[in-house]
């Protein structure tokens, strides 16, 4: 680090000669890489190859420096001005004892910086860039560090990539964080369903009412012992009120029920994303097909990516000792895949981890 610093305090002072020496070292930094290139297809000895690789990366560090550097200045420069003059600029005016008179001193004229990149010959994306690494000097440090480390060069991609791996843990432990606070809040609550926007995955295993689906005795020998509940009741239940900006929803269904789901993810305010399939090991109930897989909803609210992404859309699990009993895979799945504070609606019991609100058991 101590390097680093020494280096940035050997370049040029003002915007016009940064931009110049950034020219100037990518054209050496490409001969350089080239010369590299060559040492290798020749296969020269190891320590002209290492001294070769140590030019190129302290070329490529003072670039980055520079560009930093230019960013930081560029940031400084307002987009226009009336008079082509800074505004708020405290001239330091000069005073002649012999005549007890100020001196004026004009102020010098500031360049608008749409002016300044069109001097320095970098286009806007360029400048965006730029400005980026002004505003995140320890990515910058950490990308050059990094490259170091693997014997490789610095370059401007590996450095974006680095602020934008940045950005997403400073993001990720914010939402960590305020996962933690949420949770803690629901411990505070009468009834989980008093959440205000506080959970993060909610499942929810609905006690349909299937008489409005047509078919005399649907249930046949499978009819629940629980209450159950007609589609505007189980509409009405808070879902969208509890659930976070950003929260997944896994709601529970029948095959011959699916439409009815597709309403409810609708009034609740989720989007559909997909479908994930409970194969079960044999087949069960049905005045049609037989059923032996079951279906549980998968919808977003907000942007909540996934855990990990290597979970398909179906899994297989044995049926539960009882009636509707959901298989424990499914739920170290959601685990896996979905952010807490976690919800079960309708849970059928109690799980570490989770807050589970219901009748179903």
């Amino acid at each position: 680090m101590q390097d680093l610093i020494i280096a940035r305090q050997n370049l040029p002072a003002n915007i016009e000669e940064l931009s110049k020496f950034v020219l100037i070292g990518n054209d050496k930094l490409q001969a350089v890489r080239a010369e590299i290139s060559a040492i290798k297809k020749l296969g020269l000895a190891k320590e002209v190859h290492e001294q070769k690789l140590r030019e190129g990366q302290d070329v490529a560090e003072m670039v980055t420096l520079a560009k930093m550097r230019m960013g930081e200045l560029l940031k400084e420069i307002p987009k226009a001005t009336t008079n082509h003059k800074k505004q708020d600029l405290e001239i330091d005016r000069g005073f002649d004892f012999l005549t007890e008179k100020k001196i004026e001193v004009e102020e010098p004229e500031i360049k608008p910086k749409g002016e300044v990149i069109k001097e320095i010959g970098f286009t806007q994306k360029q400048v965006e860039q730029l400005q980026k690494m002004a505003n995140n000097p320890d990515a910058v440090h950490s990308a050059m560090a990094k490259a170091r480390e693997r014997g490789d060069i610095v370059s401007q991609s590996s450095v974006m990539k680095e602020i934008q791996e940045n950005k997403r843990r400073e993001k990720a432990d914010k939402q960590e964080n305020l996962r933690a606070e949420n949770s803690a809040k629901i411990e505070e609550l009468a009834t989980p369903l008093d959440a205000q926007g506080l959970f993060q995955t909610i499942v929810i295993d609905p006690p349909w009412d299937w008489g409005d689906e047509g078919d005399f005795n649907q249930f046949g020998r499978a009819k629940p012992e629980y209450h159950t509940m007609p589609l505007e009741e189980i509409k009405n239940l808070p879902v969208e009120k509890i659930a976070d900006d950003n929260c997944h929803l896994y709601l529970w269904v029948t095959n011959r029920s699916l439409p009815k789901a597709f309403e409810l993810v609708t009034a609740w305010k989720f989007r559909y994303i997909t479908c994930l399939t409970w194969i079960k090991p044999s087949i069960g109930m049905g005045n049609y097909f037989r059923g032996n897989t079951e279906q549980v909803i998968f919808a977003v609210k907000g942007s909540q990516p996934l855990k990990r992404h290597d979970v398909g859309t179906s899994f297989s699990a044995p049926r539960g000792k009882s009636h509707s009993e959901k298989p424990a895979e499914f739920y170290k799945m959601v685990e896996s895949c979905s952010y807490a504070p976690f919800i079960d609606i309708f849970g059928r019991k109690e799980r570490e981890g989770w807050t589970v609100w219901g009748e179903n058991g």
